[in-house]
């Protein structure tokens, strides 16, 4: 990571007073206030503070690379029938499975960075407020001046698990190369790197390649059954993978009928050098497949309000544990009860997520 001589000199003044002002920063110094906020600016964006109070990124934080976008749900009040109107109720919320892993680790205290596309509309402006109030840097966020704000739309059924959904993700076609090029010292700054497959394949690729370049460990989110296959070619420096069981299946294209046939793709995976697989089962819980544990993870009780968004928080809580340097069991179960806490809220993302909460949940299930 490259600064100037004079960026260098405010973030060590910075690092000696987080506290301080900008005016002060330039009495001290020698150069006017603009100046200095111009130096702020690029520390920020090259991800060396985190803007308010100049909280110094003295630990590098999680860079997270994926869809941004607006969630449209319709829950039935009673069973989903097929073919004719269903009385429920919708609602629409911030959703995307970068932009939702971001918002998590942000309200558990972890330094992140996203960076996403979104379009030239109000729906794009919402997603960038709204998110940021989350502690989320979303100074590195793009907007394209062709494509709209992603849209997913999803229809609910009465138990809270998802029926059926659409994603309408195009904007994120240019989230490319290019792109992540004028972003690559803060991929290189990150502690680790999440990539979801919502971006195009080639972008996917390079960030694989730049952090295994520079020994960055990568967690891939596959997304879905099809997106899944974007990760075939670089599951060789992958060090965290979170699919399903389908989508595990769709990674080498093959039908797993029991657990048997999932025990095995996933050892397979590894074979190719993937170094940890975590195997989400929804209400069965996670099966864990790494060099330092074999086995399942069972989940904890909980009345499920809305299914959506609870793999992205299992995600974020197993990123917290490996940033807390907990084991990988450990680590999974953090996953596990963050998803827990978002199984039970309405929104895709749980305003109430805090780490105390994780603290108390594991605490209480750990020896269950």
């Amino acid at each position: 990571m490259s600064l100037t001589k004079r960026e260098k000199e405010i973030y060590e003044h910075i690092k000696s007073n987080p506290m301080v002002s900008q005016e002060e920063l330039a009495n001290t110094i020698g150069i006017s206030r603009s100046a200095v906020a111009g130096h702020i600016a690029n520390l920020i964006k090259k991800g060396f503070i985190n803007g308010r109070g100049y909280v110094v990124n003295d630990k590098k934080g999680v860079t997270v690379i994926g869809g941004a976008n607006i969630d449209i749900k319709g829950m039935t009040f009673d069973t989903l029938k097929k073919y004719t109107s269903n009385p429920g109720h919708v609602e629409i919320t911030l959703g995307g499975v970068g932009r939702n892993i971001a918002n998590n680790l942000a309200l558990l205290d972890v330094p992140v960075t996203f960076l996403s596309i979104i379009g030239n509309d109000d729906e794009g402006k919402r997603i960038i407020t709204e998110t940021r109030k989350t502690g989320v840097n979303c100074e590195h966020i793009t907007t394209s001046d062709t494509k709209h704000t992603g849209i997913y739309l999803a229809i609910i059924d009465n138990t809270g698990n998802m029926d059926i959904a659409i994603s309408g993700m195009e904007v994120l076609e240019e989230l490319n190369v290019k792109y992540l090029e004028k972003k690559i010292d803060i991929i290189n700054n990150s502690r680790i790197v999440v990539i979801d497959t919502n971006i195009p394949e080639s972008s996917i690729e390079y960030v694989v390649d730049a952090c295994a370049r520079k020994n960055i460990p990568v967690l891939a989110e596959p997304v879905s059954i099809d997106k899944s296959k974007k990760l075939k070619k670089v599951l060789g420096n992958i060090d965290y993978i979170t699919p399903n069981r389908d989508e595990l299946g769709s990674l080498l294209e093959t039908e797993i009928i029991n657990d048997n046939d999932m025990i095995k793709v996933t050892k397979e995976i590894r074979k190719l050098g993937t170094k940890n697989v975590i195997v989400t089962l929804g209400e069965r819980g996670v099966y864990l497949s790494s060099n330092e544990y074999e086995g399942y993870v069972d989940s904890y009780k909980v009345n499920v309000i809305d299914a959506t968004g609870a793999g992205d928080a299992l995600t974020a809580g197993f990123i917290y544990g490996i940033i807390n340097d907990m084991s990988i069991e450990d680590s999974v179960r953090y996953g596990i009860a963050a998803a827990t806490f978002t199984l039970s809220s309405s929104e895709s993302v749980n305003p109430f997520l805090n780490r105390k909460i994780l603290d108390r949940i594991v605490k209480e299930n750990k020896y269950v």
